[in-house]
């Protein structure tokens, strides 16, 4: 019996695995769109610093030891030298995290009707975003709310425990063990949160339910499916672990030791964001065949 319901349990994560995939790649359009979004407001940070960094240590030689990857000396001396010219930049980067928090919500609302409505591409995308942002504005906030005080509730009494009483271990290894386990526990409470919140989006967009039954629809759901939605989660988050692996080993292969190479590998990031954005479309694709 145990045996069967394994198999059948092998077989549903699957076929959600295949849909999600499947579905990633259809709405590869979509995934531009999101993209695109994302490049744009890393664009108005990134302009800023650039232009911060050529103002103070653009013309050092200094910058050459960097070619060969990190080096803690040159790091030290820019923000010894020219740290308080950051100060701005942090100072706004809050309100670039707002942005980016309202941008968002509207990016996911027309990414999961896209995918509701099976229809790749801007008309859905720009439908879906325009008639599900203010509904999923109180969503957002109130998973993100309980995101930070799981956090808090997992994270900090391990801070608080070992500040006192890391001299009292033998060895580092204990350390490094206890927090494998308390990370281990914050990454599926956060898994749970994140698949709670795709639930209730999709029951408000597929059934129409009021923000507050959506939500703990989506808590409930997101509960009694919580191993099989954990699976496809942890699937997919492998299947981008595997990306960035085989980025780390290309660039350790060959380095960005030429204005050449860090053009190439400059593309190579954005490829690598672009599929993210597949795999995120194809994750909420997964979730969506389990419950819906």
């Amino acid at each position: 019996m145990f045996i069967l319901y394994f198999l059948l349990l092998a077989f549903q994560l699957i076929t959600a695995f295949k849909y999600g995939l499947h579905k990633g790649i259809r709405h590869w359009r979509t995934a531009l769109i999101g993209y695109v979004f994302q490049l744009l407001l890393a664009i108005t940070l990134g302009m800023q610093v650039y232009e911060v960094f050529e103002a103070s240590i653009g013309n050092s030689l200094e910058l050459n030891k960097l070619m060969d990857g990190y080096h803690d000396s040159v790091v030290t001396d820019f923000l010894n030298v020219h740290g308080a010219s950051l100060s701005p930049l942090l100072g706004q980067l809050r309100y670039v995290l707002l942005v980016f928090l309202i941008f968002s919500i509207f990016i996911n609302a027309g990414i999961l009707n896209a995918l509701v409505e099976n229809k790749p591409g801007w008309s859905s995308f720009w439908e879906g975003g325009k008639k599900f942002f203010f509904r999923f504005i109180p969503v957002n906030l109130f998973f993100l709310v309980l995101a930070v005080i799981w956090t808090a509730v997992t994270l900090l009494p391990y801070i608080g425990y070992m500040q006192p009483s890391i001299e009292d271990f033998d060895s580092e290894i204990t350390t490094v063990y206890l927090l494998f386990v308390v990370l281990c526990i914050w990454l599926l409470g956060i898994i749970y949160l994140f698949n709670s919140s795709v639930v209730a989006r999709l029951k408000i967009m597929s059934e129409e339910n009021k923000i507050w039954r959506a939500i703990k629809n989506g808590l409930r759901i997101s509960l009694r499916h919580f191993f099989s939605l954990t699976c496809v989660f942890v699937l997919f988050l492998l299947l981008q672990l595997v990306l960035i692996a085989v980025y780390w080993l290309v660039e350790g292969a060959f380095g960005m030791v030429s204005p050449f190479l860090i053009f190439v590998f400059f593309i190579f990031q954005q490829i690598m964001v672009f599929v993210r954005w597949i795999f995120r479309i194809a994750m909420y694709g997964g979730v969506k065949k389990l419950v819906c």
